[in-house]
């Protein structure tokens, strides 16, 4: 019972959530598009379509910039790879493969991001973390049969 009162004062926990169902139907809106569309086009509509979110959030801090290079940098390079990655992804929907086996398959982005944070960020990874990273690797060979 901790536990789930824990989670529901997390506000990591939530905005993650958000993000699941935001990234989700993205998936599914990704496969869709690039169905009708080559993968160019709909990373440019992709693109287009953060603008409004860009201008909404410029509007709540009234204007206000950045003031960090680094962090300005991050921010860019951020862009730039997933620009890359979102129009890797739209070409493999493009090809009519199995969007399960795309999604899943794309979806262990996070064992590099592990790999990184152990490495760069000295972060602490645990044997139970491990096992997660096995299981889904696990996951994608099941998917694919």
């Amino acid at each position: 019972m901790q536990f789930l009162e824990k989670m529901n004062n997390a506000r990591w926990f939530w905005y993650s959530m958000i993000c699941v169902l935001c990234w989700g139907a993205w998936a599914l809106l990704s496969k869709l598009g690039s169905g009708e569309i080559p993968p160019d086009t709909m990373q440019f509509l992709f693109t287009v379509g953060t603008v409004p979110v860009g201008i909404a959030l410029l509007l709540a801090r009234r204007g206000k910039l950045e003031k960090s290079p680094r962090g300005i940098a991050y921010g860019v390079l951020n862009g730039i790879l997933s620009g890359i990655g979102g129009l890797a992804l739209f070409a493999a929907y493009h090809t009519n493969g199995n969007t399960t086996l795309i999604t899943a398959a794309a979806a262990l982005y996070p064992m590099i991001t592990v790999a990184l944070a152990v490495t760069i960020l000295r972060e602490r990874f645990r044997f139970v973390q491990a096992l997660g990273l096995l299981f889904a690797a696990i996951a994608i060979v099941i998917f694919s049969l």
